[in-house]
């Protein structure tokens, strides 16, 4: 699963609440199965995210992730736990001293 955000006009963390709470607003009017299961595989990583990241530390560490016109992604890793990736290179969006 690949996310990905937009960041012109706020931070990494607004645009993760934006689109689980848009994904939550929404997700009852899906019409099919599959876009149920594509849905609820979005809002699990984006819930996860906005669990584990230290959102102020990326900002420090990653001035991308403020916001501006770099593609941002979101991503579930093999074990799911979610990495950020910066004009399709990936980084540790994990605080060294943050436990997870």
């Amino acid at each position: 699963m690949d996310i990905a955000l937009n960041l012109k006009n706020h931070c990494v963390q607004t645009e993760i609440k934006r689109q689980y709470n848009q994904l939550i607003s929404n997700y009852f009017k899906l019409k099919t199965a599959e876009d149920t299961t594509r849905s609820e595989a979005a809002l699990g990583l984006l819930q996860t995210a906005l669990e584990r990241l230290d959102f102020g530390w990326l900002r420090v560490a990653y001035p991308e992730l403020r916001g501006g016109e770099d593609e941002i992604s979101l991503t579930a890793g093999t074990d799911d736990s979610p990495f950020l990736t910066i004009n399709g290179r990936r980084i540790d969006a994990t605080h060294p001293n943050h436990p997870v």
